[in-house]
């Protein structure tokens, strides 16, 4: 079967979380539980309700594509007992929710504080860590696997009705303020995308469909991927290149490395040799004699 969103997300909040919650929070085990269990169904139920809207599974899609999912955690364990540092991945879940909930995120936080008597601020963390879960698992299948809007839809809207009945009783008012009584999982044969072979193994990898969109952004970004490689080891290249080549400490000129400069100390001046360049230039005398080419030697002139 399609993964299972509601077990996923209550399974994470072992009893280990549970209380390292609480101490982050200052609120009791029981009241975090509490809370816990109103976050979870009300946040699927959210979410789902947003897809339905008219537009809605598109523009969660299109969130999906712009956040960066590297350090995104896929268990709450990786999230609870971190410090204030990770404030980007809380922007990223803050960001997340406020989708979901729009204008009505502050009413259901307070609804749930009610519920649960912790308080508003404690709640809100909650949904943020499980919200950010929840987009890792979701939006690293839109990037990586192709997940689209109506497969999206499709996948919520099978578990619609759980969502729906797991809300606690208490929580009434949220069902009301959300429209809950819409989530409703329609009735027929088994979507694709709920079929036994797909969202089946890991969440990490389920086998979600692709869709032609999604292998062509896929297809896109390998083809960058290897064109940046590319460019990459030619700047290399050229680097290496510009160091190799010898340069003086002047003016950066190349030198021909190769190049030998022979010392006067082991110049020939034998009169042998001295007398073969007169003969091979045409002198007949000393050629720092004064007088035109071939003809230096003044005293030869008649």
């Amino acid at each position: 079967m399609a993964v299972h969103l509601l077990s996923y997300l209550k399974e994470q909040f072992t009893p280990a979380v549970v209380d390292q919650l609480s101490n982050e929070l200052n609120e009791t085990p029981a009241g975090t539980l509490k809370a816990i269990n109103g976050v979870v169904p009300t946040l699927l139920g959210g979410l789902t309700r947003q897809i339905q809207s008219t537009g809605g599974a598109s523009s969660m899609i299109a969130f999906f594509d712009k956040q960066e999912y590297e350090s995104t955690p896929l268990e709450m364990s990786q999230s609870v007992g971190e410090s204030p540092a990770d404030a980007e991945k809380s922007q990223a879940g803050n960001a997340f929710i406020n989708h979901i909930f729009g204008d009505n995120l502050t009413r259901t936080i307070e609804l749930i504080s009610v519920y649960s008597t912790t308080k508003a601020q404690s709640v809100l963390s909650i949904m943020t860590q499980t919200g950010t879960v929840l987009m890792g698992v979701l939006g690293r299948q839109e990037q990586d696997k192709g997940l689209t809007a109506e497969s999206l839809k499709t996948l919520l809207l099978g578990q619609a009705s759980e969502f729906r009945q797991a809300l606690p009783g208490g929580l009434d008012g949220v069902g009301s303020l959300l429209g809950f009584d819409e989530l409703v999982t329609p009735t027929g044969p088994e979507t694709e995308v709920q079929g036994m072979d797909n969202l089946s193994g890991t969440v990490v990898n389920p086998n979600i469909p692709k869709s032609a969109e999604g292998d062509r952004r896929n297809e896109n970004k390998r083809w960058l991927r290897w064109a940046y490689i590319a460019i990459a080891v030619l700047i290399a290249v050229l680097l290496v290149q510009k160091c190799s080549q010898n340069q003086n400490g002047v003016d950066g000129i190349s030198t021909d490395s190769t190049a030998r400069v022979e010392s006067n100390a082991v110049e020939d001046t034998s009169a042998a040799t001295k007398q073969s360049i007169r003969e091979a230039n045409g002198q007949v005398s000393d050629s720092t004699a004064p007088g035109p080419l071939g003809i230096r030697d003044s005293t030869a002139i008649k």
